[in-house]
């Protein structure tokens, strides 16, 4: 749609408005469908790669879910495949007016097929040495992101979904049943993992909406995607198929509690599976205080609500709070059972604190590239703990 103003000057009576000359007509139709055809063929290569191909995340991300609510049972059974599907269509039928919108402006998707062929050209030229522009290395960056972490946020989103369905049907039927029940056995069988499991589907939402979707009414354009190896790198081994190496190197040995341990009171118990859930809760709001610019590696503008007005990374302060309170119950028994694999545990525990904390100093250095992430440095000097560090 042409949204300029209209031109004051006389004009035939047939003319509604001012049109395009013929060949910025042909260029821009040239760009919308280059544009259009570039992204569906990456996300056909990404389906094809993780619903056929890659045994792995076949293995991986193998949900299979039926809603369910009272007596009723969903009659389509939903999995990652199934969703995947789902947002190529959707993609296929928005894509299209999404580029017309975006007048002048290249998907990520053509970028890089433009990249290459002009790279594949210049080899068969005799020019090898052809290096791909800053513009170009950012798209495919951004491309590659999207490729790694749509599946696993909408994998994650859900299973979360189908774990809480799951557990509200099993606590309205003991409910159902009327008998007495002992609260503290319900709390550690269904309630615990029925808070914990609406607390990671809080989490995921943002993420999942902050992939799929980067639209200036959203407020979540990407500005600029993380260049440096160092920070792919610390970013990547937290997720799968990464963490996969990372948990070989540092073993990791926290639970979400819930499980009665003997050696604690009821009310000892109760006391660090309630501060645990309120840690989670707080890194759940960090990602709801970033909405749909949730993302990682990419900066899409900055943010001041919720904790973020305090301290500049929430997420990783309550997340690994949350995983030291997880790990009490393991590190007070192995203290008095096993002094060498209490050392042990704690290295490595230390080990996952220190990598995010590597990342926190990974995305400083690529968002202080911009003044409005300096400005907010300035303003919220304290990435951690207010007025500590």
């Amino acid at each position: 749609m042409d949204t300029r103003p209209e031109l004051l000057t006389a004009a035939p009576a047939q003319q509604s408005g001012p049109q395009l000359p013929a060949h910025e007509l042909a260029s821009e139709t040239r760009r919308i469908l280059g544009s259009y055809a570039a992204s569906v063929a990456v996300i056909l290569a990404g389906l094809i790669f993780y619903t056929s191909l890659s045994p792995y995340y076949l293995w991986l991300y193998r949900l299979s879910w039926r809603p369910m609510l009272g007596g009723h049972v969903s009659p389509v059974t939903i999995d990652l495949k199934l969703a995947l599907w789902s947002c190529a269509a959707v993609y296929a039928v928005a894509l299209l007016p999404y580029y017309a919108w975006r007048p002048g402006r290249w998907s990520n998707a053509a970028t890089m097929t433009i990249c290459l062929h002009r790279r594949w050209k210049a080899r068969g030229d005799g020019n090898p040495t052809t290096c791909a522009s800053e513009a170009e290395r950012q798209a495919m960056l951004c491309l590659l992101l999207k490729w790694i972490f749509m599946p696993f946020c909408i994998h994650g989103l859900l299973a979360y979904l189908a774990y809480s369905n799951d557990q509200l049907l099993d606590l309205v039927g003991l409910f159902r049943q009327g008998s007495d029940h002992e609260w503290f056995a319900l709390y550690n069988s269904h309630l615990h993992y029925f808070i914990l499991n609406l607390i990671f589907l809080v989490d995921f939402f943002p993420f999942v909406v902050g992939y799929l979707v980067q639209a200036r009414c959203l407020g979540n354009e990407v500005v600029s995607v993380d260049p440096s190896l160092r920070g792919w790198v610390a970013c990547l081994v937290c997720y799968p198929p990464f963490n996969v190496a990372m948990v070989a190197l540092l073993p990791w040995q926290v639970v979400e509690l819930a499980p009665a341990y003997p050696a604690f009171s009821q009310a000892t118990h109760l006391a660090l599976n309630g501060l645990l859930l309120a840690l989670f809760a707080c890194y759940a709001s960090a990602s709801v205080s970033l909405g749909f610019k949730s993302c990682n590696l990419m900066h899409r503008g900055v943010v001041r609500s919720g904790f973020y007005r305090r301290i500049r990374h929430p997420a990783y302060l309550f997340k690994n709070l949350a995983w030291w309170t997880g790990a009490l119950p393991l590190l007070a028994s192995l203290l008095h059972t096993s002094p060498r694999q209490f050392f042990w545990t704690l290295f490595c525990m230390a080990g996952w604190s220190a990598l995010y904390l590597l990342r926190a100093f990974c995305e400083e250095r690529h968002l202080s590239r911009h003044a409005d992430y300096r400005l907010y440095m300035a303003q919220v000097p304290y990435r951690f703990i207010p007025g500590v560090c």
